[in-house]
């Protein structure tokens, strides 16, 4: 009898959970994917955490950079040269380029950013960051 209202009880936690609307799961496999990129490509500098490495590596973590989503796009493919001035601190350190990475993988990346550390709750869709990534090509290319 005990296990039986467990049970009854469980069973609308469950389907309330488990009954996601498409842009849920999409949302949910964005940011799931993104924490995977994120941790292959970028935690070794940024760390697990996004607070970077000391003077060496920017954090992205409280970031204000992270007010430039494009540029955000642009610098996950693209990588960058010069020195970077974050939170007032200046990193000399390049951010390589990762031109293995799709738009699609870039996009994931972003929206996992942007929900742990950026305060949103949306994703950075693909046309989106294939967008940014286009006017990011077009302008290196001159």
């Amino acid at each position: 009898m005990r296990r039986v209202s467990i049970c009854l009880l469980a069973f609308p936690l469950f389907f309330q959970t488990g009954c996601q609307s498409q842009d849920e799961l999409k949302q949910e496999k964005y940011f799931v994917e993104g924490y995977q990129l994120y941790t292959e490509h970028c935690a070794n500098c940024h760390q697990t955490d996004g607070k970077g490495l000391e003077a060496l590596y920017p954090p992205i973590n409280g970031s204000d950079y992270l007010k430039n989503k494009e540029k955000i796009i642009c610098l996950i493919r693209y990588g960058q040269n010069e020195p970077i001035l974050v939170n007032g601190r200046r990193f000399n350190r390049p951010m390589p380029a990762n031109a293995q990475l799709t738009d699609i993988d870039v996009a994931e990346i972003t929206t996992y950013i942007y929900n742990k550390w950026g305060d949103e709750k949306v994703i950075t869709d693909v046309k989106e960051a294939s967008k940014a990534l286009d006017l990011c090509r077009t302008q290196l290319q001159k």
